[in-house]
């Protein structure tokens, strides 16, 4: 399949995910520990409460992204490759990417559907761990709640963090490589091509 069989809906949707994710991963860089401490620089707080509200903007974006999942059988194949042809794709993809081989664009599962499929599942986590952190610190009005409450969402979205910057780099990585290869690939960006 070409890269024009991905339905103009999820172009946007991923071109959105791009956007509000990168503003997440880059963010959070600049506001740890700024809990009502004094001499913290104002924008770090201004940060802190945007990462919060583009954090719920993401969250919902994985939610569509998800009724999009549920709607199309085809891109729960892509996405989760795990049977018949699909899976079969992935050694395929693996034995040509060791020869040099990219993979072909468009929803047909294998080693990039399997990839994306792993993405959706660590950014919906991450969405997931700080939707819970952010209902927590509204309910204690703004300030960190208990440790008793917090900490296990916090190790699970600092964990995930993690996961999600390595994937966020890998995913440019190869993007980029297949758009030395064919830069028509690049047109997943452009929605209503």
């Amino acid at each position: 399949m070409e890269e024009s069989a991905w339905p103009s809906q999820l172009k946007w949707l991923h071109a959105a995910l791009a956007v509000l994710v990168t503003f997440q991963l880059f963010s959070q860089l600049k506001m740890h520990a700024i809990w009502k401490h004094v001499g913290v620089a104002p924008y770090q707080h201004v940060l802190y409460w945007a990462h919060m509200l583009l954090g719920t903007m993401t969250f919902l974006v994985i939610l569509l992204f998800w009724h999009q999942i549920f709607l199309s059988r085809d891109l729960r194949l892509h996405l989760f490759p795990y049977v018949g042809v699909h899976r079969g794709r992935i050694w395929d993809d693996l034995r040509h990417s060791l020869r040099g081989v990219l993979p072909e664009g468009g929803m047909r599962g294998g080693l990039p559907g399997l990839v994306h499929g792993l993405g959706i599942l660590v950014v919906t986590a991450m969405g997931l761990s700080g939707i819970l952190m952010f209902y927590l610190i509204l309910s204690a009005h703004g300030v960190k709640p208990a440790a008793t409450y917090y900490e296990f969402p916090k190790s699970i979205h600092s964990l995930v963090a993690n996961l999600l910057w390595a994937y966020w780099g890998g995913h440019i990585a190869m993007a980029l490589l297949h758009a030395l290869k064919n830069p028509r690939i690049l047109r997943i960006f452009v929605p209503g091509i």
